[in-house]
């Protein structure tokens, strides 16, 4: 929705409370919510991806580790 139609709905769905109109602040609150949610999910997604990253630079680096000790292993080095 909208701000416009989120302004004309506010004009009609939203009494006056003590000769004050609240809408606007309301419609000005939810649209500022909004924007906090579109940043929290913009940083969640940012955060997934990075995680996926790790996550794949952490299985490459376990592979090469077993390759590495199962080369190790068949040549029958003990480290010394």
């Amino acid at each position: 929705m909208d701000e416009a139609a989120m302004r004309d709905l506010a004009s009609t769905s939203f009494p006056m409370i003590h000769g004050h109109d609240d809408s606007e602040e309301l419609i000005t609150k939810v649209l500022e919510l909004q924007e906090s949610l579109r940043d929290m999910l913009t940083r969640v997604e940012t955060v997934h991806a990075e995680y996926n990253k790790k996550h794949a630079e952490n299985q490459m680096l376990q592979q090469y580790i077993a390759n590495l000790m199962n080369s190790n292993a068949v040549r029958g080095d003990s480290g010394n």
